[in-house]
């Protein structure tokens, strides 16, 4: 069983949840304080969607670092991650690649920074690779371990947001979970937004992944969430769908 991570409607307690950064659901972490047991705040990593953005906003390490301080204020109890902010190949392959620096590389320097100047926060390390080639993984991990970035604590594989061929996912997965034994730590990775149809094939390698996509319908013909009811109604569907994978209290799908 690995845990799920998401954002649920307003309606429905759960556990994992996940927040992002430029919008964090605040009310969310309020209504459901008792019930959460561990929160990741993403980086805000879809703002390269648009291939015109280059780089995160100013002051966005003290924005996830206020931000992380507020969720641990509300959920004590809790586990909070707050993600190093990273830099994605997949939207536009290549298009963060600045100043002679991949976005591996430039994943990297924020590690080091955010490591350095912010460690109070609970880090969540993005392993970056480049599009759709799942040895990149290999060299993203041997660069971390030269500059000494911890990896025995919760990594997050970044690089399959959008890779939707289950044998790159796959392979991908493997590779990160076959260097970190062999090197002698035990494997504690989280996948943003793996496609789920791949989750069977990987779900002996991964702690955790995260997704939104409950808000689709999966059965041909119906339709995206349009209300309140529906939301409920899609999310429940997704979670009954696939409680044989997802580690859930029995609460949320009796």
């Amino acid at each position: 069983m690995v845990k799920f991570f998401t954002l649920p409607p307003i309606e429905v307690p759960y556990p994992y949840v996940l927040l992002n950064a430029r919008n964090p659901a605040i009310d969310y972490v309020i209504k459901y304080r008792g019930f959460i047991r561990e929160v990741i705040i993403d980086s805000g990593v879809e703002i390269f969607r648009n291939p015109s953005v280059k780089d995160y906003p100013k002051g966005w390490f003290e924005h996830l670092a206020s931000l992380f301080k507020r969720v641990k204020q509300l959920v004590p109890h809790t586990t909070v991650w707050a993600t190093v902010p990273d830099y994605p190949d997949d939207y536009h392959p290549k298009s963060l690649w600045v100043d002679g620096k991949t976005n591996i590389e430039r994943t990297l320097d924020n590690i080091l920074y955010a490591l350095s100047n912010y460690p109070e926060v609970n880090w969540l390390i993005p392993v970056q690779g480049h599009n759709s080639k799942p040895e990149s993984v290999v060299y993203t991990l041997e660069l971390y371990s030269r500059n000494d970035i911890p990896l025995d604590r919760y990594i997050a594989v970044a690089n399959l947001c959008v890779e939707r061929r289950d044998e790159v996912i796959v392979r991908t997965i493997k590779l990160v979970h076959s260097w970190l034994m062999k090197n002698g730590i035990i494997p504690k990775i989280h996948v943003f937004g793996p496609d789920i149809s791949a989750i069977m094939k990987i779900k002996q390698y991964i702690t955790s992944f995260d997704s939104t996509a409950w808000t689709k319908p999966r059965v041909s013909g119906y339709w995206s969430a349009k209300n309140s009811r529906e939301r409920v109604w899609l999310f429940l569907t997704f979670i009954h769908r696939y409680a044989h994978l997802i580690e859930l209290p029995y609460e949320v799908i009796e």
